[in-house]
Formats: C-alpha cells, sequence, structure tokens
C-alpha cells in the first residue's frame, strides 16, 4: 500500500492538448501534459509568467466510454470530432522561479499549475473527463490482456491507444508499457 503522504489529493489524467494563457497583453500557448480537479501540468511554455493568478482557457475533450462502444463504432471513430468543452479558469504556479534567471525560466520544461478558485461546474467537467479516461485506460488495458491477440484485437487495440493520444504505431511491448505506466501513475506521485 502507498503511504498518504505519497499519494496525490487528486485523481489525474493525461491531457494531451494544448492551454491558452495570459500574460499582460499577450497571449500565449502552452502545450497540456495532464489535469486534475486540482490542477494542469504544462509544458513548452514560450514565456513563464511573472503573474500569480493564470488565466488559462483549455479544451477538454468528451471521450465515449469506450467499453460501451462496439468494436465495430470505435474503429470508425475519428478524435477530432469528439466534442470538446472550453474551460476557463485561473491557476497559480506551484513552482517558484525566485532567483532564476530569465535565461533559466527558458529551460523549464514542465510547470505545474494549482487552479483557484474553480467553479463547481468545471470541477465537474474535469472530474468526469478523469474519470473516463481513466475507465478508458482499464478498457484498453484489459485488450492488452485478453489472450485473443488476433488482428482483429490488435488493430482495435491499436485505435483505442489513437483515440486516447497515444501513437498507435509503436511497438506492441512499448505501448503496453506507456499506458500502464499512464495508469499507474493515474494517483500516485
Amino acid at each position: 500500500m502507498v503511504d498518504s503522504k505519497f499519494q496525490r489529493k487528486h485523481l489525474r489524467a493525461p491531457l494531451k492538448s494544448e492551454a491558452l494563457y495570459i500574460d499582460e497583453d499577450s497571449v500565449f500557448k502552452a502545450r497540456t501534459l495532464n489535469i486534475s480537479e486540482g490542477g494542469i501540468l504544462l509544458s513548452e511554455l514560450p514565456h513563464v509568467p511573472e503573474i500569480n493568478a493564470l488565466p488559462l482557457m483549455i479544451a477538454l475533450i468528451q471521450y465515449p466510454k469506450f467499453s460501451n462502444v462496439s468494436p465495430e463504432k470505435i474503429k470508425n471513430l475519428n478524435p477530432i470530432e469528439f466534442p470538446r468543452t472550453v474551460l476557463k479558469m485561473k491557476a497559480r504556479m506551484v513552482r517558484t522561479f525566485e532567483g532564476k534567471s530569465t535565461v533559466e525560466k527558458l529551460f523549464l520544461t514542465h510547470i505545474g499549475c494549482e487552479f483557484y478558485p474553480l467553479e463547481e461546474e468545471t470541477k465537474t467537467q474535469i472530474v468526469e473527463y478523469v474519470s473516463t479516461f481513466a475507465k478508458n485506460t482499464i478498457f484498453l488495458l484489459s485488450l492488452f490482456e485478453s489472450n485473443h491477440h488476433k488482428k482483429e484485437q490488435i488493430e482495435l487495440l491499436r485505435k483505442v491507444a489513437e483515440l486516447l493520444g497515444y501513437d498507435a504505431q509503436m511497438a506492441i511491448p512499448l505501448l503496453r508499457q506507456k499506458v500502464l505506466h499512464d495508469y499507474q501513475s493515474l494517483e500516485s506521485l
């Protein structure tokens, strides 16, 4: 059992998307890596903002629960066609950058942000996204574990992986390892 001091407060899920944020009079774009009701992990920020209350805007994908969708329908799904909900919130960076020069800030690759205050509706949408992603990850892992590694099963597995944002062309053992890592890191640090 994991010591409670090493458990996350909130379940998180990968979010391979983009976020827009405002600093002074400019809008910047960053990559999103994961999200929970408590915050978001950003990367590839072209500019590290100096403000505490960072206005953010993200598009949250509304995945279907793949276990409730027939394999034939899954094979015909296109992730670009999934509905998205645009969320606006404020966040503060949880890493401190005191003492770092402007040049050092350019080389930061990941910045964790905590949401505050988070509207109840936005929180509910994030919790639903994370829950659905977790269930879809379990569904994908079950496809890896099935003993029917026929061509059809592999095609379905690769399609679900693609829909969840993984590189579906990756070798099956490496793809399984990546999905399993994401599943194991949903709650732990």
